[in-house]
């Protein structure tokens, strides 16, 4: 019976995750037929640029310290005090209106801020689920700015709505206030219990972690801000809409950070570096798969896609190979964190990030688009190195996940310019 009942509940799991995510993977690329390139392209500058890195500001590492405290060294006393951080998120989000309502704060800005409360919180509620095993509700959670989207893109066809970006400004500030009124009440529903110096404890030990999301969101997340630096946000619309697409394969890995999120923080790395080689060697292969069907397949539904494949497929072939990498920094951070390397290896990111600078500033008269995705690459495959780098000065040795990393940078750039640009 037990196992009928494990059966039962992880296929309601996978159905549910299949739902949220096919919202989360379709929706952009809906809207990108919908929207014009420039709006899509503030869209996607929100959502998953300027909106993401702002979010590891102003969450100030509090999410990441919920496991380590509650699951690792079982401070059971500080879980209350984690609640007070709904309202610390909200200084920013208040002081976001006042600027937007009484001195014109750009609409671009203004909904990347928006976007970037609603992250936030999204982060610190699911994570708290995840640590508790409550995976379908984190699911659901992790997707809700997706959902709110889709909402606005059915109403959009049947004509309930205008098609623009001010009208999705709409949508997305009605959602973020929920979690305004929900955070206040969460509040004062627990506040007997809340303490503050436990705040203060927790926040000492998250500051290292704000510093570290924050360099390794900016280094593999601000590829849509460097696009509208160098270029405009229709160009980001373009670059954004295959990143999307490249992106299909990160839902395995959400998957398995969601089952298996506990046992992340509790394996050896002997045992994780056997399962994440093995795995990154499976979504490389899946990636440049879908790569070379997607044309058969994506164009059937995307006028997008068809109108731009050609000119950018170069771009979308070093986007799914980046992916994999994407997919190892994050699992790598998660034991960076629970190791206390946080801080150590926020001083190689740092340094990574000003000769990324110097990269970029020397080369702006050079760039186009497709350059800059390969820089973009490159600095992205040696932030996950100098990750296991830091590791390996701890006694802690993933030698076949590096190799393979480093292997399918190689291979990677070998093909692009051997074969793609020869």
């Amino acid at each position: 019976m037990k196992i009928v009942a494990r059966i039962r509940k992880h296929s309601f799991f996978v159905l549910v995750f299949t739902i949220a995510k096919a919202t989360v993977y379709f929706v952009p690329l809906l809207l990108a037929d919908v929207l014009s390139r420039t709006d899509f392209g503030i869209l996607e500058y929100a959502l998953a640029g300027l909106g993401m890195i702002v979010n590891t500001v102003i969450n100030l590492g509090v999410p990441g310290a919920y496991p380590y405290f509650i699951l690792r060294e079982k401070r059971l006393e500080l879980q209350p005090s984690f609640k007070l951080h709904v309202l610390v998120l909200l200084i920013p989000f208040v002081i976001n209106q006042i600027l937007f309502f009484f001195f014109e704060l750009n609409i671009n800005f203004y909904l990347a801020f928006n976007v970037s409360y609603i992250i936030a919180n999204q982060v610190f509620y699911s994570t708290q689920l995840k640590s508790h095993e409550k995976s379908i509700v984190a699911v659901i959670l992790d997707s809700g700015l997706y959902i709110v989207l889709l909402v606005y893109y059915i109403f959009s066809l049947f004509g309930l709505v205008a098609i623009s970006i001010n009208a999705i400004n709409v949508f997305i500030i009605l959602y973020a206030m929920g979690y305004v009124f929900y955070s206040i009440y969460n509040f004062f529903k627990h506040k007997n219990q809340i303490l503050i110096d436990g705040y203060k404890i927790i926040l000492r030990f998250s500051v290292h972690l704000l510093i570290s999301t924050f360099l390794i969101f900016l280094i593999t997340t601000s590829g849509r801000i460097l696009v509208e630096y160098f270029f405009d946000f229709e160009a980001v619309g373009v670059y954004a809409f295959y990143f999307r697409l490249s992106a299909i394969v990160v839902m395995i890995y959400q998957v398995i950070n969601i089952l298996f999120f506990k046992k992340l923080y509790t394996l050896s790395p002997l045992l994780l570096d056997e399962y994440y080689y093995i795995f990154f060697l499976f979504i490389y292969t899946l990636s440049v798969l879908i790569f070379f069907i997607s044309p058969y397949i994506v164009g059937e539904f995307s006028d997008f896609f068809t109108i731009t494949f050609q000119s950018y497929k170069n771009i979308y072939f070093i986007l799914s190979a980046q992916m994999v990498v994407w997919i190892a920094t994050a699992l790598n951070s998660s034991i960076i964190d629970r190791e206390k390397l946080a801080a150590k290896n926020n001083i190689k990111f740092l340094g990574l990030s000003v000769v990324a600078l110097i990269v970029f500033y020397f080369c702006r008269n050079q760039m186009d688009l497709q350059f800059l995705v390969l820089i973009h690459f490159t600095i992205i495959s040696t932030a996950c190195l100098i990750q296991y780098f830091s590791l390996y000065k701890k006694n802690i040795i993933f030698r076949k996940s590096a190799l393979t990393i480093a292997s399918l940078y190689l291979f990677t750039i070998g093909y692009y310019y051997l074969i793609l640009c020869p």
